[in-house]
């Protein structure tokens, strides 16, 4: 891999990151007052859409030729785990403890790739993965006894409520952690934006059925006309990222991409800080467990 490449590869990737921070505070305007797993199933289908589009303009016949069944049941699977099901997690905890909160957690996926290959591969855990899983431990727990976002009256909830967001931030990470392997695998065989729009299709299709299948509050109701533009301009922040993040695998070491993507807690901060001041509560022991969750993330994928 050589320098140029490798280059591109982790503009690509930083690109991606700011494209998700920015858009989990969309998602979170799409939230207000809105059935969560809706508005997943509807996001995930307008992001599947443009996505679609932006394929067709850069994508021939070639591009094709010699996909293997194999290729395809690796992008097929990461539409399913990465877009699908982790989505109405990831929202569910972004809806119920805010982005500061549930995005430090989420974005440690990478270390449920980088252990899980030590111990379910045979290699030998390293003294890097268990320094960084400590100081990944401390941060956590830091961002847990943070003090709660500000959420408006009409949306206060029970505490049984939050720990069901806190549970669905870890979920995201365990789902997120196996799915990069399905995403890197299908990338490396099949034009990285193919592989993006099938992911989405397929996400948006598991996201519809579980939206049917709910009998619960979160799949009740419209969706309020107010929240539409956000979900349009959530859709075009993934539209961004999505096939970026795929392209990137392509470039650079997928090491190297996850360790990007991993940092984007401190960008998500920093926004905010800048936007949410008077809903995200932004403490210093919350600042300190997101620096020390990204720090931790890189430690052990390093």
């Amino acid at each position: 891999m050589n320098l140029e490449s490798n280059a591109y590869g982790v503009l690509l990737a930083s690109i991606a990151s700011t494209s998700w921070a920015v858009f989990v505070y969309f998602i979170k305007r799409a939230l207000m007052n809105a059935p969560v797993l809706k508005v997943t199933a509807a996001m995930t289908s307008v992001n599947a859409a443009l996505v679609t589009l932006i394929a067709i303009f850069f994508i021939s016949a070639e591009d094709f030729r010699g996909v293997t069944a194999t290729t395809l049941a690796f992008a097929f699977l990461a539409g399913f785990f990465h877009i699908g099901i982790s989505r109405s997690f990831y929202y569910r905890a972004i809806h119920r403890i805010g982005p500061n909160r549930s995005i430090p957690i989420a974005l440690t996926y990478p270390v449920v790739t980088a252990v899980g290959a030590s111990f379910m591969l045979g290699e030998t855990p390293t003294i890097s993965i268990f320094t960084g899983l400590a100081i990944l431990l401390v941060g956590i727990t830091l961002i847990v006894q943070a003090e709660p976002s500000q959420e408006p009256e009409t949306e206060a909830q029970n505490a049984k409520w939050k720990l069901f967001g806190w549970i669905s931030a870890g979920v995201t990470s365990l789902l997120w952690g196996v799915a990069a392997v399905f995403f890197k695998k299908a990338s490396l065989n099949l034009h990285p934006l193919a592989t993006a729009a099938i992911a989405l299709w397929v996400g948006a299709a598991t996201a519809s059925m579980l939206m049917a299948l709910s009998r619960g509050e979160e799949s009740r109701g419209p969706i309020p006309a107010s929240a539409w533009r956000w979900i349009f301009a959530a859709a075009a922040c993934q539209a961004i990222a999505v096939p970026l993040y795929n392209f990137a695998f392509v470039h650079t070491l997928a090491v190297r991409v996850t360790a990007i993507i991993s940092a984007q807690p401190l960008i998500v901060l920093a926004l905010g800080w800048l936007f949410l001041r008077e809903m995200e509560n932004i403490t210093p022991r919350l600042v300190l467990g997101a620096l020390l969750t990204v720090a931790g993330t890189i430690v052990v994928i390093m």
